[in-house]
């Protein structure tokens, strides 16, 4: 029976931790939803809080989550889930029978369920708890050497979430992530296709430009909070590539780029998607998302210059793919402390 009650646990654990890493690898994805989640329940002072409250709760459900595959403080960890359990239970009943037009954003953008999924699903996790926990007298005593894996896994996974607030994520699960090709590009686009519709200052739809050859976007969703360091950064990167003439450059703002000639428009959240740093680039080859830089960390113009020599795929892979293996290593790292120390 006791090894029925771990088992439940273990897969209960292991559903919080990837839940609340997939948030934590995408922080302004998931303040998106708790800004969401605000506005529901008539909570629209605390939209500015949005962020902070986004990583404090994902970083509480992950480590919720690796407290229940260690195993560590049984009874302590079994209180804890118990009421977090509950909480996202009621909170997504609410959502079923309201049926708001948001997503709950459980798995963040990598998994998008129903209202009603949503509820089934913490559902199963209420049930994995009561078998793991029920009664409270019985639960198990943790080997001792688990609360070191313990330790070394939220070390990481802090470390994990400082990384993701200075980065765009290592693995993009947005409709503009690297290997997308924009409607505007495509012969005969699907009603799946993303969209990156920008306007000119006097008014006019410009999507067509990005169809074809190769464009270099520094973007801003929130202009107003770029830092002069930023926004002077910013501007000696473009007048470089500029002289270069890798790629054409375009300044891309929800509203009025600072010190930006020329610069075009478009929609706050379009931009959010398609770059998830306030000041961030983002190469377009043939209308085929290429790679993305966050603002603290701009590409050398040599890079730029390797990327657009190649093919869009060839490009997207090289640019990407060692991104996604630093990710899977970091999580193989992270089940292996877990399962193996």
């Amino acid at each position: 029976m006791k090894s029925v009650k771990r088992i439940c646990a273990f897969i209960a654990g292991f559903v919080l931790f990837g839940a609340g890493l997939l948030k934590l690898m995408d922080p302004v994805g998931a303040s998106l939803v708790v800004g969401e989640y605000f506005s529901f329940f008539h909570l629209g002072f605390l939209t500015s809080l949005s962020k902070v409250a986004a990583v404090l709760f994902a970083l509480l459900e992950t480590v919720v989550g690796l407290a229940l595959l260690t195993g560590i403080s049984p009874r302590v960890t079994s209180l804890v889930s118990g009421v977090l359990l509950l909480f996202f239970t009621l909170l997504t009943l609410i959502l079923w029978i309201k049926n708001p037009p948001m997503d709950c954003g459980c798995f963040g953008e990598a998994i998008h369920l129903t209202h009603f999924q949503s509820f089934i699903k913490n559902v199963v996790l209420c049930a994995l708890w009561a078998v793991a926990f029920l009664p409270l007298k019985s639960v198990w005593k943790p080997p001792r050497v688990k609360t070191a894996s313990f330790a070394i896994a939220l070390v990481s996974v802090i470390a994990f979430t400082v990384y993701s607030l200075m980065n765009v994520p290592a693995m993009d699960f947005t409709p503009f992530k690297p290997g997308a090709t924009l409607m505007q590009a495509q012969l005969t686009p699907s009603a799946d296709s993303p969209l990156l519709s920008i306007c000119s200052q006097d008014g006019e739809y410009c999507d067509e430009l990005l169809s074809t050859g190769h464009k270099l976007l520094l973007t801003a969703y929130d202009p107003e909070d770029l830092s002069e360091l930023s926004t002077i950064s910013l501007r000696e990167f473009g007048e470089a590539l500029r002289a270069a003439g890798t790629a054409e450059l375009m300044f891309v703002a929800a509203g009025e780029f600072p010190g930006a000639e020329g610069a075009y428009t478009a929609d706050r959240r379009t931009l959010m998607s398609l770059n998830r740093s306030n000041g961030g680039a983002t190469l377009i080859s043939n209308g085929v998302v290429v790679a993305k830089w966050p603002a603290r960390s701009l590409p050398e113009l040599s890079k730029i210059e390797s990327l657009v020599f190649l093919d869009p795929a060839s490009a997207v892979a090289q640019e990407n793919t060692p991104r996604r293996l630093k990710l899977q290593g970091f999580l193989l790292y992270l089940f292996a402390v877990v399962l193996l120390i």
